[in-house]
């Protein structure tokens, strides 16, 4: 058999083994640079099997040899979907990108950690208990997705391309996330991808593992038929989009010019809406807190009853001396009735140096000093408590069951400049992200980005209205709100956790090697 000719090349040679679990991890990494799932879907699945089968199939003593096989894929695929992140360090050092790229070598190293854990716990499970083939398929779902959900969530955690988004292109299976969230739908990813392997061993255990997916499918298309079209409670909001390169941001000599730009667009007639809410995107007034206090131009080409939401730099002085500064929202109206939303999951390296009592060196973006963190509510009220928004600030929307720190909000409202990333797949990650959080929590977002990708998102994932990467202009809309709660924006993850308990008492019970049971009533 061909199986039997793959392990054998590789059974005495485990550098090239390695070098080919490396090479499968890289190529499961495009499954997150693609639009369609035509491509992203086949890619993760012909590789997670190949995963799945190695691991099944070499017993080795040393637990080692496992934990290499898991961080070495997930560091592949890391490595590969979050490329573009050093893009970022061109702006602030000479030939950054390749400090950024070793940046980002050292980031994946650490979270394939979380691959590599799970793949021992694995093994570990299967030579205690001599499981079966979809036995052990089960708890290779289970423990990999365990090691994504760990990931998003220790030390602050870093959800980003978790397996669920290979499905973002379906909005049809992305309805899902209404109920089991972006990482329940990985769970179920993973475990459907294992069908790959299992269809050659037994037809039964091919259509189990698959049965989860197609289920998820089948109330996508049933949310999606039973949607209805509200046209109560709407709210006029326009997006700007000003498509600023971050080469020209951060020029005082064109603060002035950027204003005036931002302005002009908020400003450009529309004939069919009158906006009561402009959203300008993270970072897009050109002076920080203390400076635009002092000028009233910032507003007074603003209607009687309309509010500014725009990204600023707030800060804080102790005896004239600058203490503080915090990426922040700021909400405002004619007369000057300022709020202020400070973020308050901040980007590592980025927006501050989280080890900057070892390694001496400034964050990417501009000044000495880091951000500080806000408090944990980002709630706002508008118009005397008639709308509340919540406000997330770049990558804030990225963390499911988080975006919401207080009464539920209308809308979400997401400020982000993704300049950084220039034209990569990094801006249309993130906008997944966004999407995701939408039909997770049933509420729109409404989001503005300094280059693209602004976005009109409703709250069952749909794109609504969105200015591509690069474009400069307005998205206005009559927006219609509304309460409906979804599961998973009342219980969380806990269906999720549950799918997890629920699939290993499964495997416990139902799929240990006949051999093996055999073995022990003697």
């Amino acid at each position: 058999m061909i199986t039997d000719k793959i392990r054998e090349v590789f059974k005495n040679n485990s550098f090239y083994f390695f070098i080919f679990i490396f090479f499968i991890g890289c190529l499961s990494g495009l499954s997150f640079s693609s639009v369609s799932i035509f491509i992203s879907v086949p890619i993760m699945f012909s590789t997670l099997s190949i995963l799945f089968f190695f691991l099944f199939t070499i017993n080795k003593e040393s637990y080692l040899y496992y934990f290499f096989i898991g961080c070495l894929f997930s560091f592949g695929q890391l490595f590969v979907s979050l490329y573009w992140i050093a893009n970022a360090f061109e702006f602030v050092f000479t030939n950054g990108i390749f400090l950024g790229l070793i940046s980002i070598i050292f980031l994946t190293i650490a979270l394939s950690v979380f691959y590599g854990f799970s793949c021992i716990t694995i093994r570990y499970i299967h030579n205690i208990c001599r499981l079966n083939i979809i036995g052990f398929a089960i708890i290779f779902a289970v423990f990999l997705s365990l090691g994504e959900y760990l990931r998003g969530n220790v030390l602050g955690g870093f959800p980003w391309n978790i397996m669920g988004y290979i499905w973002t292109d379906s909005l049809v299976m992305m309805q899902s996330l209404s109920l089991i969230g972006i990482y329940g739908l990985g769970l179920f990813t993973l475990l459907s991808a294992t069908s790959v392997i299992l269809i050659f061993n037994k037809t039964s255990y091919a259509i189990f593992s698959l049965l989860p997916i197609i289920l998820c499918a089948i109330y996508g298309e049933m949310r999606l038929s039973l949607k209805t079209n509200d046209v109560d409670n709407l709210l006029s909001i326009r997006i700007v989009q000003p498509a600023i390169s971050q080469e020209e941001k951060w020029d005082k000599k064109l603060s002035h010019i950027h204003l005036e730009k931002l302005i002009s667009l908020s400003l450009k007639d529309n004939v069919a809406i009158k906006p009561k809410v402009i959203l300008w995107p993270e970072s897009a007034i050109p002076y920080n807190s203390s400076i635009m206090e002092n000028s009233t131009e910032l507003v007074n080409w603003l209607n009687e009853d309309q509010i500014l939401i725009a990204g600023i730099t707030r800060t804080e002085f102790t005896n004239n001396n600058l203490s503080k500064i915090f990426n922040s929202a700021f909400i405002t109206d004619k007369f000057f009735n300022n709020i202020y939303y400070d973020k308050i999951k901040l980007v590592p390296f980025g927006e501050y140096n989280p080890f900057k009592m070892i390694l001496n060196f400034n964050k990417i973006t501009t000044g000495t000093i880091d951000f500080s963190s806000g408090e944990n509510n980002n709630i706002i009220n508008l118009y005397n408590n008639r709308y509340n928004i919540g406000v997330l600030i770049c990558y804030e929307i990225i963390f499911p069951g988080k975006v919401i720190n207080g009464k539920r909000p209308d809308f979400l409202v997401n400020l982000t400049n993704d300049a950084w990333y220039g034209n990569t797949y990094g801006p249309l990650q993130h906008l997944a992200a966004a999407r995701a959080r939408a039909i997770e929590e049933g509420l729109p977002v409404i989001r503005s980005a300094n280059t693209g990708v602004s976005a009109i998102i409703n709250e069952y994932g749909q794109y609504l209205k969105r200015l591509e990467l690069g474009e400069e202009g307005v998205l206005d809309i009559n927006l219609a709100l509304n309460q409906k709660k979804t599961f998973y924006s009342v219980y969380g993850n806990f269906l999720y956790l549950i799918s997890l308990i629920f699939m290993l008492m499964l495997t416990r019970f139902a799929f240990i090697s006949r051999n093996f049971k055999q073995g022990k009533q003697k």
